[in-house]
């Protein structure tokens, strides 16, 4: 996962704040941060943190030059040493240069270039010495790489400083410490692929020769020696003793820069890499390398022509003569197919050479080769079919020749043959072949025949020598060479114990989308329908119809017109049948059969290619009746009439060439002309029965058909349009006021109407949206007294000035006499319908031109107060209007000021200029405001507001809106509090550190002020923000501002540090801190609402009591158990590509037999228990004569249950026995884990439960005795005689006495010797309750 660059004020801030660490590498650069800070505040006279890039490059510069010339005066004693000897942790050279490389890339480029070689000959000879330290050493890479970056031609060419430099980064890539080896590696990668200005693509640096040659030593080197000394085992991590490290790394760095290498050189590198030794780990780099080399670029890549490698067969030679170890393989497979890709694109001539090789290798040694890994066999499969040979190789040549092969006869066995074998007819041959041998390996077969169907939908000729069909309307070349191979694979499916089904699904839903849906069930037929006999036909294949739904495209409607429209008809006519003799179930098989079979017709109806021929009269008037009578098919319904047009819009507009359509589709621009012309004849009348389906719906339902209209109403006529508007327009004049639905369960016809006025805008002529523009803002409208009316007319202005079709109505005049309507219905507006007319505000300022930005003011007042919308949708739009209004004055333009005269002074007219902070100065106005409900709305605009435009106001607005805004948390008005302390939260963490520090002595005391106080989550809120301000300020820096007065508060801050301490202390334990630190935070989505009401403390986990410590250590536990099982889970993967053979029956197993492929089972089927056959169990039940089965009734059952009723109830009861035991537990409504108390109760009911357990195994004696034991204890609550066993209240029985009846202390005391009576209890408290 990457991270975001932190930027300098924020690195720096980091080091700043570890002045007191206790660790010498960290305090030192700190403590020489500090001093440099305050030389370069005494010099510039100014205290504003960070200062300029330039001020550090200086001053850290001036004292590395001070400190590479001081020497440490000579005392005679063994331990003193030169400055520039001293490397260690703590030392002023290394915190130097660690600041350097920080500070170097931000300082200005030409600042940087005038003191490049001051610079480096202070850092060059201390490379020497800092080889020892891996801290020092990176710093210096990280410089040198920086100033490498920055020099242009010139200078590279002529500084031998430079050329040094760059020396050392090739040279320690092959540092043997990762983090040196990889900094050095990265560091050349960017150097090199870098461009230099003013070009801007990489390639053709000066350093690159050196960098090529440098590469070739070390390789030949390698081929030399053979990776290392002789006789010795390679052993990749034992230090200098592994063989290949340095062939190893050279490769690795090689990786990052060799798209830069040079077309010219390309040929020798791929011949050395072949020709290094093959050691582990370094054969896989290769491999890696050359797939990388080799792989063709994308194909939108707009990049230049891949180049030509004169020696490719003789790397692809290579490469199929040494196969590598089975470890190897994957990475020497993709290096296979990468060779023969390139090759398909440099020269095809080639491939009849090398694809039988190729196939020959991957297919017979590596797939077919029975001690093969599963990793490796999922890899050759890929290799043949979806990611090599079938997808990249096969060209349409070798199609042509392989069906010209077949129509001739020559695959027949005896005939003689007029052509050579082509090789995709032997591919196919063996793989068909190898199911019947190798039926274990069947699912990666299965992907090797997807890729084939694939590959093979070239549509042909029907002639003996095939051609390719230019109309596009032949059969594909699948349908000719594989409707059997497929027939066979779907049969597959229907044996009994196949489990790779979803492998036969994707091959046979490939071959419906290829081949077609009708080929595929002439092969494969659907049997869903009874015969004459009424027997089914077998094998039934109804799975077929959710396949058919999912991949048809591009097919024939005639087909589903003539085969599924008449087998829906039947099926339905056997539920109308199933449903008059009262079988439900069987009548809502057939009505799911009937409801996939239409599922499957909106596929026919995307790029249909016989349009005209399906879509006749009988077939549309069936779609219409079923649109009217069958609810349960209206959505695949209207799927399929959305398709139709959508499809047809997208190919008339495509600007493919027409043969590239035709070949692929069989349609092209001109007959999707032809089908749109047919789709407009049809856009009326189809148009009237939607309206009538959407009328009759619920509102809830109309979604669906609203977008199908808004489709054909696109490509009616405009008279078409303009008559459907006048009936609708009628029919909400005639019902506007009438709010009674014309059914029980509908919508007001004024609703409906109106719902469809809305839909009509996209397409309405401009004279029709004037008119119904000047309707809507109507008062009669605006102001109708249902809500839901005013609602759907704030919905069709906002469409209609979105649609730009308003003409004069979008003038300056006119949208002042608009906004002065909207003003007048403001206070009409009906719940539910702020969140339209703020969005119609919305519509309104983005229309609004630049001289008309004086009607922003008068709209600011409803946007801010729709920041305080009870409904989160209509805040959420009063909170987009705030930003649209505020990037709407960003833009430009002029303000025309009112002249107005106030007791305290007089706003002259005049017109101010637009920007950003002209806007938050007017929405600041509203602090000012009579309510706290307006004060508060003003505060929670302006967070907003300073969140989005921050960037675009000066500094000092920013400080002054914060000094501002600050006060107001001392309000004492909780609204008002609870806005400016989300404002604050904003500020920290949105506001750059120079802007908020001259505030922290207000603000910190501010919000101290609120950390005692937990109503609203006051205390939550202000102590998340303390926690974002110590993470900015640093802790030392927010204390000082707390004050001393407010001893008590500060509390709090010294709490939140040891908190965030004892938090730092776990994970190091823990040993978890990177992992912790790459968890991505949840993320609403919007940057603003993240900040202001995430508001999950970091430290919330850690401020508990000590009670929750126990659940901590549980959960560290429970997350070493994860890991187990996830250790377990990996390896149980690693057996993942087992197969087994089950073997069921005595009947003998014929291993070379395609039935085979049943009896395979992906688990080991011993380890399984055995299944649970029907009626086992009645066998332990006596029968009668009839063969009834006799169940006895427990004698001990109910009340009188015997020792085995409780033991039965012990052991069903274990759980609850462990967790109410001494060192049991329970979890707490937040699911923290709380551990039960040691206590003198807790011991004896633990003592109980043990001999109770006892008692139950040595006959259930003991058990009883404990049970009489407690029935004495337990004491009887008031009244407890008189509660009813099924009743809710008292009664009186016979002879007893009455439910009011006293009873004396000594009886509810129990203290009376002798006397007999449970004991009474006047409380009906249990002991230790509490309550």
């Amino acid at each position: 996962m990457t991270t975001a660059p932190i930027d300098f004020a924020t690195s720096l801030s980091n080091i700043r704040r570890l002045t007191s660490s206790s660790l010498p590498h960290q305090s030192k650069p700190a403590q020489l941060l500090v001093a440099i800070e305050s030389t370069i505040s005494t010099t510039l006279k100014s205290d504003v943190l960070p200062h300029s890039s330039t001020a550090y490059f200086a001053s850290l510069l001036q004292c590395l030059e001070k400190a590479c010339a001081d020497q440490v005066p000579s005392t005679g004693q063994d331990e003193e040493m030169a400055e520039t000897e001293n490397m260690g942790q703590g030392a002023l050279i290394p915190a130097t240069l660690y600041l350097l490389a920080i500070v170097i890339p931000d300082t200005p480029t030409q600042v940087v270039l005038s003191k490049v070689s001051p610079t480096l000959e202070c850092v060059l000879p201390l490379f020497e010495t800092a080889l020892e330290h891996p801290p020092a050493l990176r710093s210096l890479l990280q410089i040198n790489t920086s100033l490498l970056l920055i020099a242009p031609p010139a200078l590279l060419n002529s500084s031998p400083l430079l050329k040094k430099a760059f020396n050392y980064l090739l040279e320690l890539n092959l540092d043997p410490r990762p983090k040196v080896r990889h900094l050095a590696q990265e560091g050349v990668r960017k150097v090199l692929t870098t461009p230099i200005p003013p070009r801007v693509s990489p390639g053709a640096h000066p350093y690159l020769p050196r960098a090529r040659e440098w590469v070739v030593g070390i390789l030949e080197d390698e081929i030399r020696t053979g990776g290392g000394s002789k006789g010795k085992k390679a052993r990749f991590a034992d230090g200098e003793d592994g063989e290949g490290k340095r062939a190893i790394w050279v490769v690795q760095g090689l990786r990052g820069w060799v798209a830069v290498w040079g077309d010219e050189q390309l040929s020798s590198l791929c011949s050395m890499l072949l020709s290094l030794p093959p050691l582990p780990h370094l054969t896989p780099q290769i491999y890696s390398l050359l797939a990388h080399l080799l792989s063709p670029p994308p194909a939108d890549a707009a990049g230049p022509t891949p180049s030509v490698l004169a020696n490719l067969p003789t790397i692809l030679d290579s490469l199929l003569n040494s196969p590598p170890s089975s470890s190897d393989t994957p990475t020497y497979l993709s290096a296979i197919t990468s060779a023969l890709v390139k090759m398909a694109l440099q020269d095809t001539s080639l491939l009849p050479t090398y694809l039988p090789k190729a196939f020959n290798l991957i297919f017979t040694d590596i797939l077919l080769a029975p001690s093969t890994s599963p990793a490796v066999l999922t890899a050759a499969a890929d290799a043949i079919g979806s990611q090599g040979i079938l997808r990249y190789c096969i060209t349409d040549e070798m199609i042509l020749s392989t069906l010209t092969y077949v129509r001739q006869g020559s695959q027949v066995a005896g005939a003689r043959k007029k052509s050579k074998t082509p090789f995709l007819y032997r591919l196919i041959l063996a793989t068909t072949d190898a199911m019947n041998t190798h039926a274990l390996r069947i699912t990666h077969f299965l992907s090797i025949f997807t890729a084939l169907i694939s590959r093979l939908r070239l549509r042909v000729t029907e002639s003996e020598v095939a051609q390719g069909d230019e109309s596009g309307r032949g059969k594909t070349a699948a349908e000719e060479l594989l409707l059997n191979m497929v027939q066979e694979v779907g049969d597959l499916r229907h044996q009994r114990g196949f489990e790779p089904k979803e492998k036969v699904d994707e091959v046979i839903g490939m071959a419906i989308e290829v081949i077609g849906v009708q080929a595929v069930l002439s092969v494969l037929p659907l049997n869903i329908e009874p015969d004459a006999s009424g027997a089914t036909p077998q094998p039934g294949r109804a799975h077929l119809l959710p396949l058919i739904r999912a991949r048809t495209t591009n097919d024939s409607i005639a087909f589903f017109a003539t085969y599924f429209r008449p087998l829906s008809e039947r099926i339905f006519q056997k539920k109308v049948h199933a449903e008059d003799l009262g079988r439900g179930s069987e009548a809502k098989v057939w009505e799911v059969i009937v409801g996939q079979i239409w599922d499957c017709f909106s596929g026919f109806c995307e790029m249909p290619r016989d349009m005209t021929e399906g879509l006749t009269t009988p077939f549309l008037s069936l779609i219409t009746n079923l649109l009217y009578t069958q609810p349960l098919l209206l959505p695949s319904l209207l799927r399929a009439l959305s398709l139709l047009v959508s499809s047809t819009k997208t190919l008339l507009g495509s600007a493919a060439p027409p043969e590239e359509l035709r070949k692929q589709f069989g349609l092209d621009q001109q007959s999707a002309k032809e089908n749109m012309a047919l789709l407009k004849t049809l856009a009326k009348d189809m148009v009237s029965v939607l309206l009538n389906v959407f009328s009759k719906l619920p509102r809830e339902s109309r979604g669906m058909v609203g977008d199908v209209i808004g489709l054909w109403v696109g490509i009616m006529t405009e008279q078409d349009i303009i008559d459907t508007y006048n009936t609708v327009t009628t029919h909400l004049s005639a019902n506007l006021h009438n709010m009674t639905p014309p059914t029980p369960g509908a919508s007001p016809i004024s609703h409906t109407m109106l719902d469809l006025l809305i839909i009509f805008v996209p397409q309405l002529p401009p004279a029709q949206s004037i008119a119904l523009f000047n309707a809507a803002s109507q008062g009669t409208m605006l102001e109708h007294k249902d809500a839901t009316v005013q609602k759907k007319a704030y919905r069709a202005l906002k469409r209609l000035l979105e649609s730009g079709r308003l003409g004069e109505k979008q003038s300056k005049e006119s949208l002042e006499v608009f906004v002065k309507k909207l003003g007048e219905a403001g206070g009409s507006v009906g719940p539910g319908a702020q969140r339209d007319r703020l969005q119609l505000l919305s519509a309104l300022v983005e229309a609004l031109p630049k001289d008309s930005l004086h009607l922003i003011p008068e709209l600011l007042s409803e946007a801010v107060l729709g920041t305080k919308e009870i409904n989160e949708k209509a805040r959420d739009s009063g909170f987009d209007l705030l930003v649209l209004m505020g990037k709407k004055m960003a833009q430009g333009g002029s303000v025309q000021v009112e002249a107005s005269e106030d007791d305290e002074e007089m706003v002259q007219a005049g017109t101010v200029e637009a920007n950003a902070e002209e806007y938050i100065t007017m929405v600041a106005a509203g602090l000012t405001g009579a309510t706290p409900h307006m004060i508060s709305a003003s505060i929670n605009a302006l967070s907003r507001l300073l969140f989005e435009f921050k960037d675009d106001i000066s500094e000092s607005t920013i400080s002054e809106l914060v000094a501002t805004l600050t006060v107001f948390l001392t309000s004492k008005n909780r609204e008002i509090v609870k806005s400016a302390l989300g404002f604050t939260k904003v500020s920290i963490v949105s506001l750059p550190l120079a802007t908020l520090q001259p505030h922290l002595p207000a603000l910190v005391p501010a919000l101290l002020g609120w950390v005692h106080d937990h109503k609203n989550h006051f205390k939550s809120k202000t102590v998340h923000i303390f926690e974002r301000m110590i993470r900015r300020f640093g802790f030392d820096e927010v204390y000082r501002n707390a004050g001393e007065e407010r001893d008590n508060e500060r509390k709090v801050l010294q709490g939140i540090r040891r908190r965030k301490e004892r938090a730092r202390k776990r994970k190091a334990a823990k040993g978890d801190d990177d992992e912790d630190e790459q968890k991505p935070r949840q993320s609403s989505g919007n940057a603003f609402d993240d900040i202001l009401y995430n508001s999950d403390s970091d430290l919330s986990s850690d401020g508990e009591d000590d009670d929750s410590r126990p659940a901590q250590h549980q959960q560290k536990g429970g997350k070493r158990a994860q890991q187990q099982a996830a250790q377990q889970a990996k390896k149980g993967r690693g057996n993942e590509g087992t197969a087994y053979i089950r073997n069921e029956g005595d009947e003998p197993m014929d291993l070379l037999s395609r039935s085979i492929a049943s009896g395979i089972a992906t688990s080991d089927p011993s380890a399984q228990p055995r299944r649970r056959k029907p009626g086992q169990d009645a066998a332990k039940f006596a029968t009668d004569k009839s063969g009834k089965l006799i169940i006895a009734e427990d004698i001990s059952s109910g009340d009188e249950a015997g020792p085995s009723n409780d033991i039965s109830a012990g052991a069903g009861s274990a759980f609850m026995a462990t967790s109410r035991a001494i060192d049991g537990a329970t979890r707490d409504s937040r699911g923290n884990l709380k551990f039960n108390r040691n206590t003198k109760r807790a011991r004896e009911e633990e003592r109980e439960m043990e001999m109770a357990e006892e008692g139950a195994g040595a006959g259930g004696r003991g058990g009883d005795k404990i049970q009489e034991r407690r029935k004495k204890r337990v004491a009887m609550g008031l009244g407890e005689e008189f509660r009813a066993k099924r009743a809710g209240g008292d009664i009186k029985r016979n002879n007893g006495p009455d439910p009011y009846s006293y009873v004396s202390l000594g009886q509810a005391s129990g203290r009376k010797k002798g006397k007999p009576g449970p004991k009474l209890n006047l409380t009906n408290k249990k002991r230790g309750s509490g309550h």
